[in-house]
């Protein structure tokens, strides 16, 4: 067939496919389908498959008077001082679904986005990023996992952990992407150059994380959830998760999307924890010192309740334990405060012996 002709037909069938396109963009277009199709988070099984916009159950730190599911976000009281959040990498479950395009430092940036969004839209947050994941993520036992987490909120000083994994950043339709025809490679040629999305286009990209939220000083887990969304991929070289160019693509647009509304819900139940601080202190003495101090909030004056830390041993497995947060019915007074830590008192006449903790009444 002579080049006019055949030229003429790609014509003729391009301008009818943007036709199509474009009306059934215009048939579909509904801002329920859109959040229903893309950027949005998939329950896990223990919360039922409810909607985002369900109350979230959380799991309580204060473990003498609070149960399970009890919420916290009563009164603004608890709301006031800054909690302490430490934010690990978040590996990668399969590191091969990262390599179109090189996007590998998703571990870092990832986490490191979510932390930007809680210190943006959350005040009661401030967070600490550290670049490795769990030491052993491979722990199975939910008890060993919660010592694991103990430990690393005690070493940084902070009162909650999140952590998370990178599932899922494989290609819908591989070959699409890989080894497309050559009327495909000519019509997501022509949409990508003018802007414009091709309904057609099977150039999707999965991408799903799993985050899970803990008490620093229990190691019990207060959410977990995962988060699936996916986008057209269609950038052949390698650009990195989180540069400009990833961004501009649609597949960063959906993952930027769903991260503001992971991070929504995780700011949510960060916000309905009280404010608790660890303790140092001296056998026989009143006074004590608190790890926050300033730039948590707290002011010369504030009052808090005094909560001892007891461990209990595992009566059937070697070297696990469990916390548990009893309260002293005291209150302690703050005196002196400085940026990260305060000097304060401990009313009546009680003497600490053990692990203590200061808890915002």
């Amino acid at each position: 067939m002579p080049i006019r002709p055949r030229l003429q037909g790609l014509l003729i069938i391009l301008g009818g496919t943007l036709f199509a396109a474009n009306s059934s963009a215009m048939s579909d277009y509904s801002p329920e389908k859109l959040v229903s199709a893309k950027s949005l988070g998939t329950a896990d099984a223990n919360d039922g498959g409810s909607s985002p916009d369900t109350d979230v159950p959380v799991t309580e730190s204060k473990a003498e008077v609070r149960k399970l599911g009890n919420n916290q976000c009563n009164g603004d009281t608890n709301n006031a001082f800054l909690k302490t959040l430490l934010i690990t990498a978040f590996p990668r479950s399969n590191p091969v679904s990262s390599s179109a395009g090189g996007l590998s430092d998703v571990e870092h940036q990832l986490p490191q986005l979510l932390g930007q969004q809680l210190i943006d839209k959350h005040t009661a947050v401030v967070p600490v990023q550290l670049n490795e994941g769990l030491p052993n993520a491979a722990i199975s036992s939910d008890q060993l996992l919660a010592q694991q987490i103990q430990q690393l909120a005690r070493n940084q000083h902070t009162q909650l952990v999140l952590t998370g994994e990178v599932i899922d950043m494989s290609m819908a339709h591989p070959e699409a992407t890989y080894n497309p025809g050559l009327y495909t490679r000519f019509i997501n040629g022509t949409f990508d150059s003018i802007g414009m999305k091709n309904g057609f286009d099977k150039r999707d990209r999965l991408f799903s994380f799993q985050v899970n939220l803990r008490d620093g000083f229990t190691g019990q887990t207060l959410f977990s959830k995962r988060y699936d969304t996916y986008g057209v991929w269609g950038i052949a070289k390698n650009v990195g998760f989180g540069t400009p160019l990833f961004w501009k693509s649609d597949y960063g647009q959906q993952i930027k999307e769903l991260v503001k509304f992971a991070s929504r819900e995780v700011g949510q139940v960060i916000q309905c924890q009280p404010y608790i601080a660890q303790i140092d202190s001296r056998a026989g003495q009143t006074q004590i010192l608190l790890q926050g101090g300033a730039n948590n909030g707290l002011r010369t004056g504030d009052t808090l309740a005094l909560y001892q830390m007891i461990v209990q041993g595992s009566e059937t497995t070697y070297d696990q334990h469990q916390v548990r947060l009893v309260n002293r019915n005291a209150a302690i007074e703050l005196r002196e405060v400085f940026p990260s830590h305060s000097v304060g008192v401990i009313s009546g006449t009680t003497f600490l012996t053990g692990q203590f903790l200061a808890v915002a009444p």
